[in-house]
C-alpha cells in the first residue's frame, strides 16, 4: 500500500496539490480503518462468531482467487503465452 503512495508523491512528477490530495485520501482511509478497529467489538457482537467465521472463509476464497490470477498472469507473461 505504501509503495503506491510513494510513487504518487514523487516530487519530480507530481506537484504539491497532487501530493496533498494523495496524503488527504490516505489520512481519510486511515481514519475509516481506525473507526472500524475501534468499533470491532460492537461489530463482532452483531455478526457473532459464526458470522466472523463465514466472513473469514469468504475473504480466504477471494485472496486465493487473486493469488491464482496473479500466478497465471505471471506464467503467461514469462512463457509468452496468450490466453484467448
Amino acid at each position: 500500500m505504501l509503495g503506491g503512495a510513494v510513487l504518487l508523491t514523487e516530487n519530480s512528477i507530481y506537484g504539491f496539490w497532487e501530493q496533498a490530495m494523495t496524503a488527504s485520501i490516505l489520512l481519510f482511509i486511515l481514519g475509516i480503518v481506525l473507526l472500524l478497529l475501534i468499533s470491532s467489538h460492537s461489530i463482532f457482537k452483531i455478526i457473532s462468531k459464526d458470522g466472523a467465521s463465514i466472513i473469514s472463509r469468504i475473504m480466504g476464497l477471494i485472496l486465493a482467487s487473486i493469488a491464482v490470477t496473479s500466478v497465471l498472469e505471471g506464467l503467461t507473461q514469462y512463457f509468452g503465452l496468450s490466453i484467448s
